[in-house]
């Protein structure tokens, strides 16, 4: 029976290797041999630059080719999507994006690209929560004091964000249209910039990403009102949902992914999309994503298209109800 088990095991070991040893080969063959660029569209150490750089090493030891990050922020986004937008279709310079992608096509005109129908999906990499946090000398102990404040002295609060469109910015006015409250928007090239006026206390709010304050809140730097997910989140389980503070249309998913150009061949994403998911289903990478307060997405390429159209409707929504002008 030992010597079954052994031999079943070691059947299953070496199929598994030889099928990774397939897949690898398939992407040598779908892509160019050179460096694969991810072209971020936030500054370096944000979330979405934290979790490119964490997946860049697996993923280059799965396909053989090295990994570069570059960080393109501001202008929404849009810069760096400009970049890949006009870039050589063969799946070596991919934007490394967020769920602010699907508020490009609402804010901004004469682009010289479209940016939901010049791309198209490679990988959903993760979703993070958003966490609500304030200075703590504000002394707000729970959404609703922030929200009453706001209700007693119209216009008197200000939040921030990573910028004009941006994830931070859609979910501030996703919350705001939900509690029927308005503040002064300031928005930054980052988040970091932002966290860092929340904790002097010159800025009253920020919806941020949960990578960049987890720390900061059990530090006590900052004060967590709540977070954006239908569920709570295991790195801080005693803030509330939205939901649970009351607001029930306020909930608000922050996605991090890969597109590439159009007319990038479907061998070289469909090879870049089993190795991504492979990468991410690693312990390694799992791990990174927990700490980050983060939850891998597993898309074919297809469903990533279908996410981000279905995305993009719902952003538009947003934007037309809070009144944001296109830049």
């Amino acid at each position: 029976m030992r010597f079954a088990v052994t031999l079943g095991l070691t059947v299953l070991c070496g199929a598994s290797a030889a099928s990774a040893l397939f897949a690898s080969i398939a992407a040598a063959q779908a892509l160019p041999a050179k460096p694969i660029r991810f072209v971020g569209i936030a500054t370096p150490g944000s979330p979405s630059d934290i979790i490119g750089r964490a997946l860049g090493e697996p993923l280059s030891r799965r396909l053989g080719q090295q990994i570069i990050v570059d960080n393109r922020p501001g202008a929404g986004g849009t810069i760096a999507a400009g970049v890949v937008a006009r870039s050589e279709p063969d799946g070596t310079t991919l934007l490394l994006t967020t769920s602010a992608q699907t508020g490009m096509p609402w804010m901004y005109g004469n682009l010289g690209f479209h940016p939901i129908a010049d791309f198209s999906g490679v990988a959903a990499l993760a979703e993070l929560p958003n966490v609500l946090v304030v200075p703590p000398q504000r002394g707000w102990n729970a959404l609703r004091d922030m929200i009453d404040a706001a209700k007693a002295k119209p216009g008197s609060l200000n939040f921030g964000s990573g910028g004009t469109g941006s994830g931070t910015h859609l979910c501030a006015e996703k919350l705001m249209l939900a509690a029927g409250i308005r503040a002064n928007h300031v928005p930054y090239k980052g988040t970091s910039e932002g966290v860092i006026e929340v904790i002097a206390g010159r800025l009253d709010w920020f919806y941020a990403p949960a990578a960049g304050v987890v720390s900061l809140v059990r530090d006590g730097k900052l004060k967590a009102l709540a977070v954006s997910t239908r569920a709570r989140m295991p790195l801080l389980p005693d803030v509330q949902t939205v939901a649970e503070a009351g607001l029930n249309d306020a909930e608000y998913v922050f996605w991090i992914g890969l597109l590439a150009p159009r007319r990038t061949p479907r061998a070289a994403i469909d090879a870049l999309n089993t190795e991504t998911l492979g990468a991410l289903r690693l312990p390694e990478m799992r791990e990174r994503l927990r700490q980050l307060g983060a939850e891998p997405l597993a898309m074919k390429p297809d469903e990533f298209d279908a996410f981000i159209a279905a995305d993009t409707e719902s952003t538009g929504r947003i934007v037309k109800a809070a009144g944001i002008r296109p830049q």
